[in-house]
Parts: structure tokens; sequence; C-alpha cells
């Protein structure tokens, strides 16, 4: 089918600024199909798998649908299975209201004090997300009165009875109006889904997404499990290990591209990105240097990488799950061309994206094998037997190295030896090297043993959980990563914040950029709105005034100074280093990587 670009559909201004922001731009098949339907007042009845955009395919029309003035009754009803579910549907859908004066969504769910739920519905909720269980339970107290309720959405509704939820599902309905409308998401139509929508919903328009089938079996398919933050850490070990003479990016969004083709440039690839706003000639111009092997990294969206005919792609890697499993066919199609063979590698982060991954292995017919992240010694690995080679090519063919003999005279006469000074230069190369490349080794997930890919698995959910504690342990004041004790350590702070889009990852990325130190050496990470701060081992504190003068920073010119560790707490009181920020610098060429 043709799918259509959100301008295309008649969505308010206010919404479809909302999902330019995030830098969408074309609507998923089931988005594509559902949103005039739904907006059109039709009951629908979507037979969709997870993982092909269906929040938005009934978040959208959810926020178009409300009443702004009426600020008391909750006006729609989003049920899903599980807590994870409903705080992300709710989460998309606030995206989607963002220029929506007086839409107020509210999540309610298990696991969490139910007073706060309580306090926030009496405040004003029109759009109600919740769990069946919580959802009862505000009913039984009259908290949650649904007489108002003009849409309802049961989300993943076979998931919801093989929970054991039916019953609960049905006094829901039972308590709604019945001139409302009901739109009914799942990945199979079982008998007792069936007759839910025969009991409860008026002549649906069933929407069913045919899928094409994957037809390059050439492809060998893997992806990696990586802790949240981390991504780029990730994606730049991969390419120094597998070292593909081309590889495309895949993101979600435009803004994504753009940020990890900065992030990319900064740490010395040759990466050059692709989306719907460049102009024509801008796009030919990077499509010529991606061909012509002057970029070998092409990042792109979904739209923007349509009508990319390249022959020689080594690796597809998808920076994010696409949004729908055609898309992801599409995506690891772009290698393997003219017979060829090819890799795709996918990022995923937390446990909802491994069930994402494991819906995608069933929708290809071929598993998605579970692959370590590159670790430091691989990559010593290749560099060493990359300079080897190299060296062996210059001994054969060079016939004029005797220009450089009288150096190795000289060290020979101080009682070096030809190997003493063969290994010093070595030692200099691959230190150069490390220098501009950072290394990652906690990105590192061994797997030992042969293992099942269920142990693989939770292996790597269990990393992924506790980098997920450490880094929601900000709040309201301000973001904190603890990276364990390295001994002695020196205190700093530079003059970037929440507010200019700094995270922990950006921070550590920074600091291991400008410095040539290893990620494992720097300690906490705290991130308020104006500035953040940092720890390094003292003795390492030096290369951090020398190096971190005038660093750029997500396009700022940042300064940065040592201070006192009893200065920790000022972090929390929105204060700002003196001196301000200088004005932004131009930003230096990218380096080609060695």
């Amino acid at each position: 089918m043709e799918k259509k670009l959100f301008t295309e559909l008649e969505i308010s201004k206010e919404v479809k600024k909302a999902v330019k922001d995030l830098g969408f731009e074309e609507a998923t098949a089931i988005q594509t199909l559902t949103i005039p339907l739904i907006m059109s007042g039709r009951d629908v009845i979507g037979h969709s798998q997870t993982g092909t955009g269906k929040t938005a395919a009934f978040g959208i029309p959810a926020v178009e649908l409300v009443d702004v003035k009426d600020k008391k009754n909750v006006q729609v009803l989003i049920v899903c299975p599980t807590r994870e579910l409903a705080v992300q549907a709710c989460e998309e859908i606030r995206k989607f209201a963002k220029y929506k004066e007086g839409v107020n969504t509210v999540p309610v769910y298990g696991g969490q004090p139910i007073d706060r739920q309580i306090k926030s519905l009496k405040y004003g909720g029109n759009i109600v997300v919740g769990t069946p269980g919580r959802l009862m339970d505000l009913m039984r107290r009259k908290v949650l009165k649904l007489g108002a309720v003009k849409m309802i959405v049961l989300d993943e509704a076979d998931e919801m009875l093989n929970m054991g939820f039916k019953e609960d599902v049905e006094t829901i309905l039972t308590e709604i109006p019945e001139n409302r409308q009901t739109i009914l998401f799942s990945a199979t139509m079982s008998k007792d889904i069936m007759k839910i929508t025969e009991q409860f919903l008026t002549d649906p328009e069933l929407v069913q997404i045919s899928h094409q089938q994957l037809s390059v079996p050439t492809i060998e398919q893997y992806y990696f499990e990586v802790p949240r933050g981390r991504k780029v850490d990730a994606l730049c070990n991969a390419l120094d290990v597998y070292d593909p003479g081309k590889a495309i990016v895949f993101c979600n969004t435009k803004k994504q591209v753009e940020e990890l083709q900065s992030e990319l440039q900064a740490r010395g690839y040759m990466a050059g990105g692709l989306h719907g706003d460049m102009r024509q000639a801008s796009r030919d111009q990077m499509l010529r240097s991606f061909k012509a092997g002057k970029n070998d990294i092409l990042i792109a969206t979904d739209v923007a990488a349509r009508g990319i005919d390249v022959e020689d792609v080594d690796i597809v890697f998808n920076f994010d799950l696409p949004q729908d499993e055609e898309y992801y066919v599409h995506r690891i199609g772009r290698t393997a061309r003219a017979g060829k063979s090819g890799k795709s590698y996918t990022f995923v982060a937390g446990r909802n994206q491994l069930r994402d991954i494991n819906q995608l292995s069933k929708y290809v017919g071929k598993k998605i094998q579970l692959q370590a992240i590159p670790s430091n010694a691989d990559i010593h690995e290749v560099r060493q037997a990359s300079l080897m080679k190299e060296i062996s090519g210059i001994l054969e063919k060079e016939t004029d190295l005797k220009k450089y003999m009288n150096i190795v005279e000289d060290l020979t006469q101080e009682d070096y030896t030809s190997l003493d000074v063969a290994l010093a230069l070595i030692k200099i190369h691959l230190k150069d090297i490390e220098a501009n490349n950072k290394l990652c080794d906690d990105l590192h997930i061994s797997y030992e043993g042969s293992g099942s890919d269920r142990d693989n698995r939770d292996s790597g959910r269990r990393r992924n959980e506790r980098n997920d504690r450490g880094s929601d342990r900000g709040g309201d004041r301000g973001e904190r990563v603890d990276r364990g004790d390295r001994g002695k350590m020196a205190s700093f702070k530079i003059d970037i914040g929440k507010k200019d889009g700094a995270a922990a990852n950006i921070i550590l990325s920074a600091v291991t950029r400008a410095t040539g130190l290893p990620g494992t050496m720097v300690g906490r990470i705290e991130i308020s709105d104006t500035y953040s701060y940092f720890d390094i081992p003292e003795t390492e504190g030096a290369i951090v005034i020398e190096r971190m003068k005038n660093l750029k920073v997500r396009n700022i010119v940042t300064n940065t100074e040592k201070v006192a560790s009893k200065n920790a707490k000022d972090i929390n009181r929105g204060r700002r280093p003196s001196g301000g920020r200088p004005p932004s610098g131009k930003p230096s060429a990218p380096r080609k990587r060695k």
C-alpha cells in the first residue's frame, strides 16, 4: 500500500507541528489506514503486530477528539495490558499534544501510590491511560467516572485476555456510554477477541496490514543489547572492529540523524546525514559523496533512504528500532545487493525492545542472533592486524627506507636494540589511534560457554536493568550517574546542562573525546539545568584543564573548571560557574578514521 506523509493527513496544524518536532516524516501502514477512519468516528479493529506504530495510530485521533473546554471529565480512555505500555503510550500522547493547550493525559497503573493518581484525576485528566486492574480499583472508589467518555481504546487486547483481564475489560466497556467510539488493536484474532468485537463494537472497520516478506536470504542479521544512553559508543566500537567499506545507519527521526552525524564527525568518522528536510541538491551531493567513498558512513531516515541504490554497502545498522516491521525489511535490504552477502545490526535497549526484536524475527522468518558488543580486546586485535599488514606492505614495496637508517643507528648506539625501537614505534602508533578513538570496555557484555540465547538475553537484560536504575537517580535533583570508585578523584564543572540538551552520555563523550582518557576513568556525573559536574582521577586533572578549554559540546563552546568536592551539593541549586559561556566558534573539520 502507498503510505502517506504526516503533512498529507487531515490532522490539525498543532499536531502536525508536534509530529514535525519529533522528526517523523512518513506515517506507517497502520497509521495511514487507521487515523482517517478513527478521525471520521468509525469503530476500528486494528489487526497489527507490535512495532507498527499503533500508539500514534490511536493517540493522534485521541488528542484531536478532546474538547479542551471540558477539563473535568474523562473523554478518552486507553486500556493497556501492562504498566510499561501504559507509561509508554502516555508519554507518546503527551508529545502529540504538545501544542494542544488543555489536553491533559494521566497514567494510572499498579505498583505506584494510588493516592497520587487519585489526586491527578481530581486535578483533571481528559485522556486517561491505564491498566485494567488499577482502572477497576479507581472505578470502585468512585474516583474514575466514565460517563463522558467518547472514545475507548483497547491496546494489545489479546495480551490483556491472555493475562486474565477478560472480565475487567468487559466491565469497563459496560460502564462506558453505548454511543462511544471503540478502537481495538490485537496481534491475533482469537475467539475471545471476536466475541468482544461482536458484543461491544458497532459496525467496525477491520484494518489488517498485509506484510511483505524478506526476500534477501544472504543477509546475516544480529542485534546488540545496549545500555541506555550508550548507543553511540557501541556504534563506534562496531565500526572500528567491522571496519565496513560503506555502512548505512538508520534513525527514526531527522533530529537523531543530525545529532548522530555531529557526534560521529566529532569522533573522527567520515559520516554524512540524509533526511527529508534537505534540499534536493544537498541530498544529491551527499549521495555522490557516499558512493564515491568520501563519506563511508551514511546516516538516514527511512523516507530519505528511498531511492538509494548503492551496490557495495557492507553493513546496515538500525540505530533505532524501526517503527514498522516493513521498514526493517527495507532497511536491511540496502545491503546484500547484486548477489552479494551483507550484515545488519540492530541496537536494542530495554525489555520492551527485546520483545520487539523477537517479533521481528518471527516476521522475517529468520532468527536475529544476539551478538556481543565488540570489546577493547577486539579493537586492539583489529588495529594490530591492520598495522602488521601496513608494515608488511611497506617492507615489500618501499625501496627508499635507508633515509631513516640514521634514526635507528643513533638509538642502537644508546644500548637499544632494533627490536626495542620497533616495539616503541608500534606503541606510539597504536597509542595515537587510541587517543583519537575512545574505547568503551564497560560496554562489552561477555557470554561464557555456548549457553542458550535465553541465557544471553537474560544476562544483557540484567545489565540493562542495572543501568536503568542508575540513570533514574536524578529526579528533581538533576541527572546523576555514579560510575564507581576510581581512587582519589578531582571534581570539575562544565557550563552546559539539561537546558542545553546535556545528558550523562554526552558529558562522558565530551570528556573522553577531549582528553583521550577511557570512559572507565570518568567517575560520578551529575547534570543540572544549567551546568554539569564530573569526577576524574586527580592524577589526570591537568589534562582536563589543558584540553577542555573552549571545548565545543552540542555546538556550544564551554568552559571547564576544577572545583572542590564539597561543591557537589551546589549542582542541585542551579548555580552556573562564573565567567558565563564564550561565543560559539567554528566546528573543527572531521578526521578520517584510521
